[in-house]
């Protein structure tokens, strides 16, 4: 992991970070079939030991030189390799005692910031940010503070501080696209918004989050075909990932709908995402009631009531006790002069205790 991902991944608000791993990384061994084994993937596993490896030398180092300058440079990459390894409670003690031994060191106080950052703690973050500023950083330090700002909900400061990023390193991608997130949150119609996703992809092109933003914003801005590209695009990069076949089926199924004429081929090819992604998502739950919804929609907004129907039960079946389910198939039997299915379906909903 570099500064870049891990500093985008402190500096933009939990609950818009990207959980998906970047493509830099090595692909993992496929899960056993037995639920009971846990198999860690070759990737992981090697780069645990390597991180072991690195935390016993700078450890050692520390030992070997407890005082002095090389001192607090071997408590700064000790704390480094914590703060990679998600240690963050260790990173911040050794970052703590590079700081008392040389309290300019900017790299210490910078990576404490981003340590205090992940725990939560946030305005201590800032404090250590200001200082890092105040000794000499500029890109990581704002960057940093821009994300405990957020947090701290100071959003247009945010704003200010990842803009002073951008100014001091233009090219990264991570600063723009934080910056997006930020602007979105003040107004979701703020050109900026779009103008820093465009710029995100421009710099870093194979980055899933920032493609998935900037095609989700075009999405709802109802720019379906500019949406779509984005997502076929999400899709090439992750075939296997069932989550992007949904969003590129959902969006696909929602630029037909929207259309003033059907739009039969899209709504296959609507149908042909979903299905794929129902494939690759053979135990998640949550997901697949998602995916089977929308193929129900598909086949409703098709007109083929042969197609509709069998979708109905198909995802009633997965979801027997799904109200509206049960509701729209039994008056879809109802037209097609199906009294005995129909009857059933009012049955059930009256065992679940809905009012008819």
């Amino acid at each position: 992991m570099n500064d870049h991902d891990s500093v985008a991944r402190t500096a933009r608000p939990a609950e818009m970070q990207d959980r998906g791993r970047h493509l830099g990384h090595r692909r993992e061994m496929r899960k056993p079939a037995s639920r009971d084994l846990k198999v860690v993937p070759i990737a992981d596993a090697r780069e645990r030991r390597r991180a072991r490896v690195a935390r016993e030398h700078w450890a050692a180092a520390t030992e070997s030189v407890p005082e002095g300058p090389d001192a607090a440079s071997n408590f700064t990459m000790l704390g480094n390799i914590a703060l990679i390894d998600g240690l963050h409670e260790d990173a911040i003690t050794a970052f703590s005692r590079a700081l008392e031994l040389a309290p300019k060191d900017v790299s210490a106080r910078t990576g404490r910031g981003r340590a205090r950052a992940a725990l939560g703690e946030h305005a201590l973050a800032l404090s250590d940010f200001d200082a890092a500023l105040l000794a000499g950083d500029t890109t990581l330090a704002h960057l940093g503070r821009s994300g405990a700002l957020a947090m701290l909900g100071r959003l247009e400061e945010a704003v200010a501080a990842t803009s002073r990023a951008i100014s001091a390193a233009p090219d990264r991608a991570d600063a723009y696209y934080t910056r997006a997130v930020y602007r979105s949150q003040l107004d979701a119609d703020d050109p900026g918004v779009r103008a820093d996703l465009d710029r995100a992809v421009e710099l870093a092109p194979k980055e899933t989050s920032y493609l998935r933003a900037r095609a989700e914003h075009r999405r709802n801005a109802e720019e379906f075909d500019l949406a779509a590209s984005d997502f076929d695009h999400l899709v090439a990069l992750r075939p296997e990932d069932a989550t992007m076949h949904y969003l590129r089926g959902k969006c696909l199924l929602d630029a037909a709908a929207g259309a003033l004429h059907a739009e039969r081929p899209r709504f296959e090819a609507a149908l042909v995402s979903l299905e794929r992604g129902l494939e690759l998502a053979p135990n998640d739950g949550q997901l697949r009631s998602k995916l089977l919804y929308a193929i129900v929609c598909v086949c409703e907004c098709m007109n083929d009531t042969d197609a509709h129907l069998a979708a109905l039960d198909r995802a009633i079946e997965e979801m027997p006790n799904e109200a509206p389910l049960l509701h729209v198939r039994a008056d879809r039997r109802r037209r097609r002069g199906d009294a005995a299915g129909a009857a059933s379906d009012l049955t059930r909903l009256k065992d679940l205790g809905i009012k008819l």
